[in-house]
């Protein structure tokens, strides 16, 4: 195949446009979207060629897919896999969750094509800026064959393991992330309501070793995957600072939702007799519950 590939771009919306811009400053693009002035700008920017038919891919050694939803990416896909080149790789950038990426493949296989989760971490800034990064699933052979794509869209990737597993992490970074948006946004109503400066909330919370570093750096980096919870924060008194948190945000009348179904999870670890170890071990009721919160050996 040639070292210089033609590339597909599907979805030239809010993310896909600047992603094409960058691939097609390396590469021969193609391009497809509903939106005819977003063509004609792809023309006018990156000498984006528009696909007109799925027999324009008989060439294309490369599909990136930056799409609404995954109902979408298949349906491209049944439409176009009959015409792509044996080899080809199919770039899944769109956030999705594993069974819709293997579903891909699934259509894909027949044909002699992979598929390769290649999720964007980022925002529509930082891919413009080109800071963007990649979370990678899939066969390594199949990211060699598209290496040079991907670079272009971004020079940060991280290989997260087997088909999947890229698409994985990035639904479980937004998980996060909008988790995290409420608790902020809890915090700060507690915090204006109480008379807390609202940057030096901030510098307090942006500090390393404070509320929303700690939990993932230690306690999580160097407690929970290491099974260690002697010593340290009681559980006990962790669930005393967490009545303390609804107790005030009761008295300044901040509803609460996230802080407040947190604190069930403390409830439930004194009840589990948890109670003198380490906060962090929360994170054994998951396992009680069947879902260690990381990998158990294999006896």
């Amino acid at each position: 195949m040639s070292t210089t590939p033609t590339v597909a771009i599907y979805g030239l919306g809010n993310m896909g446009f600047p992603l094409a811009e960058r691939v097609g400053a390396k590469f021969a693009t193609q391009v497809f979207d509903l939106d005819a002035a977003a063509l004609a700008r792809a023309k006018e920017k990156f000498g984006g060629v528009a696909i007109t038919s799925p027999e324009d891919l008989k060439n294309t050694s490369i599909v990136v897919l930056c799409l609404p939803n995954p109902t979408i990416s298949l349906a491209v896909l049944a439409q176009i896999a009959p015409q792509l080149p044996k080899g080809a790789v199919v770039l899944e950038t769109s956030t999705v969750n594993p069974e819709h990426i293997h579903a891909e493949q699934k259509v894909l296989a027949p044909f002699g094509i992979d598929v390769v989760d290649a999720s964007i971490m980022a925002g529509v800034g930082q891919m413009v800026a080109g800071s963007a990064s990649l979370a990678l699933g899939g066969d390594e052979k199949a990211i060699e064959r598209a290496q040079g794509v991907l670079d272009a869209i971004a020079t940060k990737q991280v290989y997260f393991g087997a088909l999947g597993a890229g698409a994985a992490a990035k639904v479980i970074n937004n998980a996060v992330a909008h988790a995290v948006m409420i608790v902020v946004a809890e915090a700060g109503a507690m915090a204006t309501a109480s008379g807390v400066d609202t940057q030096k909330l901030i510098a307090l919370l942006s500090d390393a070793q404070m509320g929303l570093h700690r939990p993932l750096t230690y306690r999580y980096a160097d407690r929970i995957v290491k099974g260690d919870y002697a010593g340290g924060m009681p559980l006990d008194a962790a669930r005393k600072d967490s009545v303390l948190a609804l107790q005030l945000a009761q008295t300044l009348n901040v509803p609460l939702f996230a802080i407040q179904g947190s604190h069930s999870v403390y409830d439930m670890g004194v009840a589990a007799g948890y109670g003198r170890d380490d906060y962090a071990v929360v994170a054994k009721l998951w396992a009680d519950w069947g879902c260690p919160t990381v990998p158990t050996e294999k006896a």
